[in-house]
């Protein structure tokens, strides 16, 4: 039952003299949430660029799916879902437009209707999505990862910049997708969301993972059990 889906060994990144990524090694569980989490500049989005095969790693493998990203990138790209911080398009796209855009992209395609339904688009469909509030631009943004049917689904910071109100919106968007079974990769600042909606956390300090576990392991081992996951980011994803 525990099929990794990501296989990281012994990666790294640098850009000049900045070790970006320092030898990381990470497996990922099939239908797990997987929250990565450290300072701004640690190495969590060039990490998960790395898994969507977006940034090629200077040394160390990389395996999706059981496919290597050098050899299958093409086979890889149709099997995983990708939310960026920001997703770049066409000042004057609507809504429904880019939907119909990114599906056809893909050879495998989920119910358009079904996905504008179950994240409450439909009023916003003829809208276009520069006009759209933060909220209603990180629902699309999601519903634009999700017209492939992926199997795996990258969100880098989904919630940042938003309300209370919408980033609990989001969230339950995105736990719907999580109880079909998909696996969720996500960064986030957000240390509430991430103890309460991770099944796991990586902990990334300039470019090296020092943890990963299960959130209240991590309280556990690191704290007694005495505070929460902000805690346990303040002493040990911030640097030292």
């Amino acid at each position: 039952m525990n099929q990794h889906v990501i296989e990281l060994t012994n990666i790294s990144k640098s850009y000049g003299d900045v070790k970006a990524v320092d030898s990381i090694s990470l497996q990922v569980k099939k239908g797990e949430v997987l929250g990565i989490i450290g300072a701004n500049g640690a190495g969590k989005s060039t990490t998960l660029e790395i898994m969507m095969g977006i940034r090629k790693p200077d040394t160390g493998t990389v395996k999706v799916l059981g496919m290597n990203v050098d050899d299958a990138s093409n086979e890889i790209k149709q099997k995983i879902g990708i939310q960026l911080q920001q997703t770049a398009l066409y000042d004057r796209i609507k809504v429904k437009e880019a939907l119909k855009l990114f599906s056809s992209y893909y050879d495998k395609k989920r119910d358009l209707q079904e996905i504008i339904e179950t994240l409450g688009l439909q009023p916003y469909l003829n809208k276009y999505v520069k006009n759209l509030s933060g909220g209603w631009q990180q629902r699309t943004s999601l519903a634009l990862a999700l017209v492939n049917d992926p199997d795996i689904i990258f969100l880098d910071e989904p919630t940042t910049g938003l309300d209370p109100q919408a980033r609990r919106d989001l969230w339950i968007c995105i736990n719907r997708y999580r109880e079909e079974g998909k696996t969720i990769l996500l960064s986030t600042h957000y240390m509430d969301e991430a103890q309460k909606h991770c099944d796991r956390i990586a902990i990334i300090r300039k470019g090296k993972l020092v943890a990963c576990d299960q959130p209240q392991n991590l309280i556990d081992s690191y704290l007694q059990g005495a505070g929460t996951m902000e805690d346990v980011y303040l002493k040990y994803a911030v640097s030292q």
